[in-house]
């Protein structure tokens, strides 16, 4: 029953990114922004459940096992600081990149700083990098853990399934491909939380 269940989720995503795919193969902006015409709804969910990712079911998990109830704490200081980012910072930078054509946040420094010597935009891309490389490793590695409990595989076997799922629907679809799984995903993870409410 997991293994079809597993492979029924995998097809609806990869469905997702070869439906998404002439959309996001149109342009630039509509592969990596969505052409900018994600509905709030969407964005809430796609990014709420990103950040609800490995480091929240796995790591913060093992992280109340080990210390207890200070865990809370990590939970409490990244709510704060999405509910910051999402009220205080998130509309303006929407409507300042849109203004200036901006895709990235490398982009948008540099624009909004009129820096033409590129510090800007190389210190952020590194910041990005150094930060990035470590968390989607850790996703992967989460996937690869998963893979390996549930159905027996090696780790490494496991975390090789996970890159691929990831980069074949991301390359076929773009950010909306990334967006529509994020938000199947949102329904998968209140879904049950419902039933066991009832």
């Amino acid at each position: 029953m997991a293994v079809l269940s597993f492979f029924l989720y995998l097809l609806i995503i990869v469905i997702i990114g070869i439906l998404s795919a002439k959309f996001s193969s149109s342009g630039l902006s509509e592969f990596f922004l969505a052409g900018r015409k994600l509905k709030q709804f969407v964005v809430a969910l796609s990014a709420v459940v990103s950040g609800r990712s490995a480091w929240l079911l796995v790591g913060v998990t093992g992280m109340a096992f080990t210390i207890g109830a200070p865990a809370v704490w990590a939970v409490t200081g990244y709510i704060t600081a999405e509910v910051f980012m999402f009220i205080f910072l998130g509309k303006r930078l929407r409507r300042y990149t849109a203004m200036m054509d901006n895709l990235t946040l490398p982009d948008f420094f540099e624009s909004r700083f009129k820096d033409k010597s590129n510090i800007l935009r190389i210190l952020s891309v590194s910041i990005i990098l150094i930060f990035m490389i470590s968390y989607v490793a850790s996703q992967f590695e989460a996937g690869g853990k998963a893979f390996s409990t549930s159905f027996g595989v090696s780790e490494l076997n496991g975390i090789l399934v996970t890159a691929a799922i990831v980069l074949i629907y991301t390359v076929l679809g773009g950010f909306l491909a990334v967006s529509l799984t994020d938000m199947i995903q949102a329904f998968f993870m209140i879904l049950p939380c419902s039933s066991f409410r009832s």
